[in-house]
Parts: C-alpha cells; structure tokens; sequence
C-alpha cells in the first residue's frame, strides 16, 4: 500500500475547495430540499459517539501502556542505584585495602633501605 504524502498547502487548498462547495450547494440548494430528519442527526450522534469512545479507549490504553513503561523504568532505576550503592561501597573496601598495601609496602622497602 503506497501513502502519498500531501504538502501543507495542498491539504489547505483542498480544505478550501470543500468549504467552497460546501457553502456553493447550501446557497444554491432551495431550504425546503435541504431536509435533516431525527434518523439523520441520530445517525451522525451514534457515529461520533462511537468515535469519541474509541478515542478515549485509545487514549485509557496509552495512558496504562505508559504507567507500565513508568513501572518498568522506575524498578530499574531502582536496581541500577542498589548495584550503585553496592559498587560504591566494594570501590570504598578496594580504597581501604589500597591504601593498606601501599603503607605495608612503604614500610617493608624502608625495612630493606
């Protein structure tokens, strides 16, 4: 299936084009013609309810899709800043025994001077 790309002006023009030949057949059309009956505004009220739900069934799904993707990521924020702290402190033992070493180092080649 081929989607065809329309520049903003083409769609305006268009947009344009409907109006006028919205406007052109109400002004040319006699009112006693122009006849919307109950069947027809219940009709267009089932189709817009129908579309409005399904906007709001669409929107309640992304809003869960992203209370899950907010869940998801804050469980592995939550991990990452535990393996943080548990690095932090391994690094801060590996500092100590460091520092152990070089002083037992410094003391034994002052031993051997």
């Amino acid at each position: 299936m081929k989607i065809l790309r329309i520049s903003k002006e083409e769609q305006l023009a268009k947009q344009a084009e409907r109006l006028r030949r919205k406007e052109e057949y109400f002004q040319t059309t006699p009112p006693n013609k122009l006849k919307v009956t109950q069947k027809d505004l219940e009709v267009y009220v089932k189709f817009y309810e129908k579309k409005l739900s399904s906007i709001v069934a669409d929107m309640d799904s992304n809003i869960e899709i992203e209370k899950k993707k907010k869940n998801r990521l804050e469980a592995r924020l939550k991990f990452l800043l535990q393996d943080n702290d548990t690095l932090a402190l391994q690094l801060a033992g590996i500092k100590k025994n460091l520092k152990k070493y070089q002083i037992f180092n410094r003391n034994a080649s002052m031993k051997h001077a």
